[in-house]
């Protein structure tokens, strides 16, 4: 398994300008290489993939001293992000998506640049050195590296600086063999239910920051073109979403973390997002981040040695968690009430707890002991906390 570990660079001021110069020379390179595959299957028919180019640039490197300033592995790892973006249009075509072919890069569309592999950089002591780069790079590193074999690092450019990202191979843990078990179910009121009764509550971090997004951007509207106080104001644009971004990544790492510490068995649902997106509550289902939380869930379950199982989404709302009757409501109705056997509890509370089931890491009980209570009972004791 690969995992990368993100950390903060700090450059001095020289080494802060080579990064950039080193980003725009790859940026360069980029949109050579693609205008080289255009060109080629427009005048000859011919397709150029990643090896020819790559042959290319050795010859290149041979004969430009400027090229040859910096590592092959870096300008590789360019020429692979570019035969990426190529393979993913054809896969697209290919399904009937929406093809999106690979578009030039501006100033402001390239952000990133790496090594293919971890050959021609080193890492000593907080240190990175590689050939073209002055002195030694310090990296904040705020968590230790595994011991592990590291395959490749890309550095990054954001509002907040550089960022050097390593992945790192490391071996599965075993399965742990547990009683404790969850179904998950996620939401837009409350982002997740647990079929033990616990709720984490939604972030909502875009709806929160959308005052002062949409002031930012108001004021980036009113800049002219070209002037200082538009770059400023587009920084601050920038700032906004990344606020946003990182405040979103760190309730979702959080989430993710306490859910596997606490279980060894989860379920959850296998949620097609991308439809859900193209519906009513798409601005909510991106703000709530599903298949981000469902990523982290992976991995994190990966290295804990938690099982993760992803079940069918259908009707866990709809049928009843203590019989088993399909009780149908609407999306606008927060509760279950069953007719046939009286459970009363939350809405996301039963569907969790369907999930739960339909993982047959626990049998499904049907009946109502200790899955709810009659109608007319205290409906927020059987719900857990309220939503």
């Amino acid at each position: 398994m690969i995992l990368t570990f993100r950390y903060l660079l700090l450059p001095t001021k020289l080494q802060h300008r080579v990064l950039e110069r080193i980003l725009e020379d790859q940026r360069l390179l980029y949109n050579a290489a693609l205008e080289e595959r255009i060109e080629a299957y427009r005048k000859a028919g011919i397709t150029r993939g990643y090896v020819d180019q790559c042959q290319a640039l050795t010859e290149w490197r041979q004969h430009d001293a400027e090229a040859s300033a910096i590592p092959a592995n870096l300008q590789r790892w360019t020429l692979k992000r570019l035969d990426e973006a190529h393979r993913a249009f054809f896969r697209r075509v290919r399904k009937g998506d929406k093809p999106g072919f690979p578009r030039f890069k501006g100033k402001g569309r390239f952000r990133s640049f790496g090594f293919r592999e971890f050959s021609g950089i080193r890492l000593n002591d907080c240190r990175l050195r590689f050939k073209g780069l002055p002195g030694s790079l310090r990296v904040h590193l705020h968590r230790p590296l595994p011991n592990a074999s590291m395959r490749s690092c890309v550095f990054t450019r954001t509002v907040k600086g550089w960022y050097v990202g390593f992945a790192v191979e490391v071996p599965e843990a075993r399965l742990r063999e547990g009683p404790r078990a969850v179904g998950i179910d996620l939401g837009i009121k409350t982002f997740a239910a647990l079929s033990d009764g616990g709720f984490i509550p939604s972030l909502r971090a875009a709806r929160r920051a959308a005052r002062k997004l949409r002031v930012a951007q108001r004021a980036l509207a009113r800049k002219v073109r070209g002037s200082g106080g538009r770059r400023r104001a587009r920084a601050q644009v920038a700032r906004c979403h990344d606020d946003i971004a990182r405040s979103r990544a760190n309730h979702l790492h959080q989430a993710s973390a306490r859910i596997v510490r606490d279980y060894d068995a989860i379920a959850i649902e296998r949620l097609n997002v991308k439809g859900l997106v193209r519906g009513v509550l798409g601005k909510d289902v991106k703000d709530a981040a599903w298949a981000k939380f469902i990523s982290m869930l992976r991995y994190k379950a990966a290295c804990a040695g938690s099982r993760l199982i992803e079940v069918d989404p259908n009707d866990t709302s709809q049928e009843c968690s203590g019989c088993g009757a399909r009780v149908p409501k609407r999306l606008n109705e927060r509760r279950h009430e069953c007719p046939v056997c009286g459970l009363l509890c939350d809405r996301d509370l039963n569907a969790a707890r369907n999930i739960l089931y339909r993982g047959g890491v626990v049998p499904g009980p049907r009946n109502v002991a200790g899955c709810g209570m009659r109608a007319g009972g205290n409906l927020e004791e059987a719900a857990g906390a309220p939503t």
